[in-house]
């Protein structure tokens, strides 16, 4: 994960307006501003949101904003932009470090920081994403925030209504296959059919997690090294190079095998 400082150059004193999260290994973006500010303060493409009391952004509309702040892949002489700037191909992450985010439309710059340095109002917003997760029968949800938080999300009464979800619901198998989003910013059942992970944590039921329903997420949601290697589509032995690194973290240790979290691979937090 790359976290960049959203920054209103407009007058001497700078503004901290949010921060832009980047996530590598699935080349999504993500935003959080900061609520301090309303629909007139922070950035226009973002007006929208601010003014309904939206301030975290889900990655289309986040990529929108950094497709805002580079070189578009339509310009004419994209391929002398980027042998000047040593790259090999179109790289929107790589070209927002490059040009920091500026673009003649506004005084906004985007500023690669630490993640150590975000402030604590959004600190505490991460916390209530999204751990990891367990589908129940009713279409329902067991879901793990990182706070700590156990609770029941019911999809069929808070998705109802949204056509998006109508073959989710009524498919068992499709509603299975529910993800959680680089960095726990919700649940997805493909990029189109997102659920953030605030509305989960303000409509779900506080639950006990029962021992049927720890087998059953134990079942499911652990992979074994071989797993792993699949889904990052690299070898078993680079599996177990991450996991030296600290960027996976084993549940299970075995002298040639190993089990890990899908959730780890999904949020890409490390």
């Amino acid at each position: 994960m790359v976290v960049f400082e959203i920054i209103d150059n407009s007058d001497k004193q700078k503004h901290l307006l949010g921060y832009l999260f980047y996530f590598e290994r699935s080349k999504r973006f993500f935003t959080e501003l900061l609520a301090e500010y309303d629909e007139w303060t922070c950035p226009f493409i973002f007006s929208g949101f601010v003014k309904k009391g939206i301030y975290n952004i889900g990655s289309e509309w986040s990529r929108k904003f950094v497709e805002q702040r580079i070189v578009p892949p339509d310009r004419q002489n994209l391929g002398m932009i980027l042998r000047d700037n040593n790259l090999k191909e179109y790289d929107e992450y790589r070209l927002l470090v490059l040009s920091e985010g500026r673009c003649a439309q506004d005084e906004l710059s985007v500023l690669k920081i630490n993640e150590n340095a975000l402030v604590p109002e959004i600190t505490e917003r991460l916390n209530k994403k999204v751990q990891d997760l367990l589908p129940l029968a009713g279409n329902k949800l067991l879901i793990f925030f990182k706070d700590g938080r156990q609770a029941i999300f019911d999809c069929g009464k808070h998705l109802k209504t949204d056509r998006r979800f109508l073959k989710v619901l009524s498919d068992p198998d499709i509603f299975n296959n529910v993800h959680v989003t680089p960095g726990g910013n919700g649940i997805e059942w493909g990029k189109e059919r997102c659920v953030p992970a605030e509305d989960l944590y303000s409509l779900s039921k506080k639950a006990t997690v029962t021992y049927q329903q720890m087998l059953a997420f134990l079942k499911t949601r652990t992979i074994d090294t071989t797993e792993a290697a699949t889904i990052l589509d690299c070898s078993r032995q680079y599996v177990g190079q991450l996991a030296k690194q600290g960027k996976l973290t084993p549940v299970h240790v075995e002298s040639n095998n190993s089990l890990f979290l899908r959730s780890d691979l999904e949020s890409e937090c490390k």
